[in-house]
C-alpha cells in the first residue's frame, strides 16, 4: 500500500507556518508499513488542488491532507475532493457534528451556524470527530479506489484525530520498525566507506543530524519475530564495522550517554569554553539529571579571562597564539586545577576560518585534537560540540586513541 501527503494552506508556502503535520503523518505510515509516494504543499487554490489530488487518483491507496477544512471561503479541501471522487451526492448536515459546534461555542447556534459548513458531508463520507475543535475531518473513496483522508490543520488537532479516528480506517501492510544508531566523530563518507549501504533486509541508510551522523537502520515483515531478527542483524553489521565509533543505540541524545557514564562511575564534568561560548555546558544542562555530574563551566572568551580564571601564561599565547595546542594544554590543566572534575572539556578556535582545538582531561590523561571545520561560525561551533561530546563519551569508555600524558 502507498499514500501521498499534502499540507494545504497559502500560510504555509508563504512561510509563516511550519509543516510539523506532514513529518507526523508520515512517521505514522512507517509504522503502518505504507509507502510514501510523495509529500507536498498546495495553497488555497480550488484548480491547483483539484489537478493535484486527479494526478494521485487511482494511482495512491491513500491521499491524507491537512488544513482546508475552516468555515471561511478559502476551505477547499473537502470540496476539491468530492469533486475529484465524483460523487453525486447532497451535503447534508451531520447532526452528531453540528451538535458539537454548539457545544464548542457554549450553546450559541449563531457562532455554530457561522461554521456550519464544516459539519456538512455527502452520505457516503467517514466522518472524523474532532474534539478540539470546530472541523471534523472525513474519509471520502473515489471511484478508482483511493481514499481521501482529509484532517484538520492546527497540530494537536490533527495530531488526535489521526491517532483516535484515522488509525481505525488505515490497514497495516506489514510491520516496518527501525532503529537508529548514533555515530560518534565520524563523518558521513567516512562512515558510509566502512559499511555496506546497498544491502536489504535491514536497509542500513546514513543521515546527518544536529547530533552529527546517524545511521537507521529499518526493518519490514509481515510478522514480528521476523522484524525484530532483522533489526538484529542490522546491529551487529553496524557494531562489527563502526566499532568502537558507536555513540548508542538507544533514542537518547549523545549528552544523555555522558551524563550516565558519568553517574554510573560517581564522577564529575567541567568545562572551559572560548569558541563555543557555552554551548556544551547547555547541551548537558538541556538533559534531565545534569545537576548529578555537572560542577563548573565557565565561558573563556578573552585572553584575560582565559589567564586570570585558568592561569593560562600571557608568554604561551603570545609565543604560540590563543589558538593552539598549548594554550587548551594550559586551559585543560588550569580547570582541573580549579574544579578537580575528573573530566574536563576545553575549546579554543576561530569560528571564521573553521580553526579549532578540542580537548578532554580524563583521570590524568589528556586528549588533544585539531579539527578544520566547514561552515558559518554557527555550524562551526555546533560542530565543535559534537566532536567534543564524542571525544569524551569514547575517552571514557577508553576507546579513544593517541592519549597524552599530562
Amino acid at each position: 500500500m502507498n499514500a501521498q501527503i499534502f499540507s494545504i494552506g497559502t500560510e504555509i508556502l508563504l512561510g509563516n507556518i511550519v509543516d510539523t503535520n506532514s513529518q507526523f503523518i508520515a512517521q505514522k505510515l512507517v509504522e503502518y508499513g505504507i509507502d510514501l509516494f510523495k509529500m507536498e504543499t498546495i495553497g488555497d487554490n480550488a484548480d491547483r488542488l483539484y489537478k493535484a489530488f486527479k494526478e494521485c487518483d487511482g494511482k495512491v491507496d491513500y491521499v491524507i491532507t491537512s488544513g482546508g477544512l475552516g468555515p471561511t471561503p478559502d476551505d477547499i479541501s473537502k470540496e476539491v475532493a468530492i469533486k475529484v471522487c465524483d460523487l453525486q451526492e447532497e451535503l447534508k448536515l451531520d447532526k452528531k457534528s453540528y451538535q458539537a459546534l454548539i457545544d464548542y461555542f457554549n450553546g450559541n447556534e449563531e457562532s455554530a451556524m457561522s461554521n456550519i459548513k464544516q459539519a456538512k458531508f455527502p452520505k457516503s463520507a467517514i466522518i472524523l470527530e474532532n474534539t478540539l475543535g470546530t472541523a471534523p475531518g472525513c474519509i471520502l473513496t473515489s471511484k478508482k479506489g483511493t481514499k481521501y483522508i482529509l484532517m484538520p490543520g492546527p497540530p494537536n488537532e490533527m495530531k488526535h484525530m489521526f491517532e483516535s479516528e484515522v488509525a481505525k480506517h488505515i490497514s497495516k501492510n506489514a510491520i516496518l520498525k527501525s532503529k537508529t544508531v548514533k555515530i560518534g566523530l565520524l563523518g558521513e563518507w567516512d562512515m558510509a566507506r566502512r559499511i555496506d549501504l546497498d544491502r536489504t533486509e535491514p536497509t542500513i541508510s546514513p543521515y546527518i543530524t544536529d547530533e552529527g551522523p546517524i545511521l537507521r537502520i529499518t526493518a519490514k515483515a509481515d510478522n514480528e519475530k521476523e522484524v525484530d531478527r532483522q533489526l538484529d542483524i542490522g546491529l551487529e553489521i553496524v557494531n562489527a564495522s563502526l566499532t568502537p565509533y558507536v555513540i548508542t543505540t538507544q533514542d537518547v541524545r549523545k549528552e544523555k550517554v555522558l551524563i550516565d557514564l558519568l553517574e554510573e562511575r560517581n564522577e564529575k564534568v567541567s568545562t572551559a569554553e572560548s569558541i563555543t561560548g557555552g554551548l556544551i555546558s547547555a547541551s548537558i544542562i538541556d538533559i534531565p539529571g545534569a545537576s548529578n555530574v555537572i560542577s563548573e563551566s565557565y565561558v573563556t572568551y578573552s585572553n584575560e579571562v582565559k589567564e586570570k580564571v585558568l592561569g593560562v601564561s600571557r608568554e604561551t599565547i603570545k609565543e604560540y597564539s590563543v589558538v593552539s595546542e598549548e594554550v587548551l594544554s594550559e586551559m585543560l590543566v588550569g580547570l582541573y586545577n580549579k574544579t578537580n572534575s575528573s573530566l574536563c572539556i576545553a575549546t579554543t578556535g576561530y569560528a571564521h576560518t573553521g580553526k579549532v582545538w578540542i580537548g578532554v582531561l580524563y583521570n590524568g590523561m589528556k586528549y588533544t585534537k585539531l579539527l578544520q571545520l566547514n561552515g558559518d561560525r554557527n555550524r562551526v561551533r555546533l560542530r565543535t560540540k559534537i566532536k567534543v561530546i564524542d571525544t569524551a563519551i569514547l575517552v571514557m569508555r577508553g576507546e579513544y586513541e593517541n592519549n597524552i600524558g599530562i
